[in-house]
């Protein structure tokens, strides 16, 4: 029988092998680290673009004050989610204002927004994506209003009376076109016509306010059960700003035309409902329709049981 053993030279060659195995190794982990690294280093940026067509407004289009602007956006990342969705005014002087801030986490979005022409001459859009590694992407078009532009008319009620969800002497439903207001069961019959609904509740402290019946995300149903089965819930959006940079009521008695209307309001503000609604403010709003308003309040009944009492003004 025979036993294999192993030399100085032969132990020392296997280690030498096993040695420069490992280094191999470590070499080609070290590698494939560095190339990660590298790429990591370098993300690819998001994607943006606008749709184009019948129904989008194109580059360069002249438009009335207060016409309408719609964009389609398609957005989509390039391995990280996205997280921010920006839509900017930049006016020629270098000024700008943000019309929509939108905080996401999306590999990709195709959407619809419309928006008003203001009283600015000229100005540039831009549509800016930012994703988590703080790559960014953006496309922009220039759209100019029409210098023909007039200011236009306004329909006015001096004095128009709204229940909360408990009165049973006014009604809680208001179309603005007409300044009728109705209970639940006359509104789920002009349901399209619909745009400010009222309810009370308490908030820290108490809330009487203003909303629609596109509320979302918000307990309008929880007050109105029968808003839960209508066909058109129009959603009408409430500027929140005038909390910290309030309209003064002289401005608001003074306006005869719709020119405090369409630059009182400031679209990134709007939001679904307005709360604490107290005499003298003073409320910008955006239909569903596109129309511009304001309410002022004039007195308020703190209970569900009670009564709003305002003044409004809107575009015809």
């Amino acid at each position: 029988m025979y036993r294999y053993v192993l030399t100085d030279i032969s132990l020392k060659t296997l280690l030498m092998k096993k040695t420069l195995i490992y280094l191999f190794l470590c070499f080609g982990f070290l590698l494939l680290m560095t190339a990660a690294c590298k790429k990591d280093e370098n993300p690819s940026p998001p994607a943006i673009s606008l749709m184009t067509g019948a129904g989008y407004t194109p580059e360069g289009t002249i438009i009335p004050v207060g016409g309408k602007i719609r964009f389609g956006i398609t957005a989509s990342s390039n391995g990280a989610n996205i997280t921010n969705f920006i839509v900017k005014k930049i006016m020629p002087d270098g000024s700008s204002k943000v019309m929509l801030d939108s905080g996401l986490n999306s590999t990709g979005f195709s959407v619809n927004e419309t928006f008003y022409q203001g009283i600015e001459p000229e100005a540039r859009w831009t549509f800016q994506l930012m994703d988590k590694n703080r790559q960014f992407a953006t496309t922009a078009i220039t759209l100019f209003k029409d210098p023909a532009s007039a200011w236009g008319g306004i329909l006015e009620y001096p004095s128009i009376v709204m229940g909360f969800q408990n009165c049973t002497t006014h009604g809680q439903f208001l179309i603005p076109s007409t300044g009728k207001v109705y209970f639940a069961d006359s509104a789920t019959m002009n349901q399209n016509l619909v745009d400010i609904i009222t309810y009370y509740y308490v908030d820290v402290t108490p809330s009487p306010t203003f909303s629609s019946a596109g509320e979302t995300g918000g307990g309008i149903t929880d007050y109105y059960p029968a808003i839960g089965q209508w066909t058109t819930k129009n959603y009408t959006k409430w500027d929140i700003s005038v909390d910290t940079d309030p309209i003064p009521v002289s401005a608001f008695d003074a306006c005869h035309n719709d020119s405090l209307l369409i630059v009182g309001y400031d679209d990134v503000w709007g939001k679904r409902k307005f709360k604490w609604a107290v005499p003298g403010t003073v409320i910008p709003f955006l239909t569903s329709s596109g129309k511009k308003g304001m309410v002022r309040v004039l007195s308020v009944e703190n209970d569900p049981a009670g009564q709003i009492t305002f003044a409004m003004k809107i575009q015809q």
